[in-house]
């Protein structure tokens, strides 16, 4: 077996046992997590479970890193007030249990202080909605459990990778919110249970940065439609990202160019503030193509005998033909 196969199986059996260990049969209630996300997801990955794929095991890992860290760092500084994964069953005919990641605990005053921890690959400017969903999902339930206590909220967001955390604070229990996420919950809940005994029911689709995570996209009816409006933002974005990452690059080669011209003409290291300027050399191996050639015709062969096409992919976005002919037309 080799170690991609053996990382794989062995992280699919992990992923199993602590879900099953630190929630239970996920196919008999609703999470805080379920509720704010794409309905068709949540109940297509109850109707149809599939096995993760190792990049997604891997970012579970991630996550279950990221809270230890955080516990082991709460409990360095002398915090011991807080419980982990926390259960709370909401109220109502709909089966509901959120798991909270953190409750802080004060008796004087009382409070009871949630914290969500988010592993990302990188942070986000805003909390993201989903995030938000699931906070005010969670903070109703545990409202209900705890009424003479004070309930509020965070996020801690936290990039493993670049060492960066982005922490969203502030939140407080908001009771409209609260009813409208129990109805959404009601309505999906409802449709698993159709859709377990064979009834033919369209569940909502909401599409989202995160369908490519979605083991359930190449069947969703959304993606089969010919607009997709709901990602306009995203792909907006990404397109303003790409013009300002161009600008950047016309400013910055410059800018290096003149400094490295300053530090070779020196012939040593410049010191500026807090930075070293310095020349580094790296060194790089490449064929002499001329030798490589004739050795080659001398046993019969090319460099062309030894070459192989192969691909690879990216993300290609272009005008669509209605919007050209809309702007062609009112150029006229």
């Amino acid at each position: 077996m080799d170690m991609k196969t053996l990382l794989l199986t062995s992280l699919q059996a992990l992923s199993k046992q602590h879900t099953l260990t630190t929630l239970g049969d996920r196919s008999s209630y609703l999470g805080a997590s379920d509720i704010g996300t794409c309905p068709r997801k949540v109940i297509f990955e109850r109707l149809h479970p599939g096995e993760h794929d190792l990049a997604t095991l891997l970012r579970f890992q991630r996550g279950h890193m990221a809270e230890d860290i955080v516990a082991n760092a709460m409990t360095a500084a002398g915090y011991d007030n807080f419980d982990r994964q926390v259960e709370v069953i909401a109220s109502g005919a709909t089966p509901i249990k959120v798991h909270i990641d953190f409750v802080f605990t004060s008796t004087q005053p009382k409070i009871k202080a949630i914290l969500e921890i988010k592993s990302v690959s990188s942070l986000p400017d805003v909390p993201y909605g989903s995030w938000e969903s699931q906070l005010y999902m969670q903070m109703g339930a545990l409202k209900e459990q705890f009424p003479d206590y004070t309930i509020k909220a965070a996020v801690l967001a936290i990039d493993l990778g670049s060492g960066e955390v982005g922490f969203f604070n502030g939140y407080t229990p908001e009771d409209t919110m609260y009813a409208g996420l129990l109805e959404r919950a009601s309505t999906i809940w409802t449709n698993y249970q159709f859709m377990l005994i064979g009834h033919p029911v369209k569940p909502a689709t909401e599409p989202s940065p995160l369908c490519g995570y979605c083991n359930h996209l190449t069947t969703c009816p959304r993606f089969a439609a010919e607009e997709v409006p709901e990602l306009e933002n995203s792909v907006a974005e990404l397109q303003e990202l790409q013009e300002k990452e161009k600008s950047l690059k016309n400013q910055i080669e410059p800018k290096k160019a003149n400094l490295f011209q300053i530090v070779e003409r020196a012939g040593h290291s410049i010191k500026v503030n807090g930075s070293i300027l310095s020349k580094a050399i790296r060194f790089r191996k490449s064929f002499d193509i001329s030798r490589l050639t004739a050795f080659l015709a001398d046993q019969g062969h090319t460099v062309n005998d030894f070459q192989e096409s192969s691909s690879f992919s990216f993300l290609e976005i272009k005008k669509s033909k209605a919007i050209k002919s809309a702007t062609t037309k009112k150029a006229a």
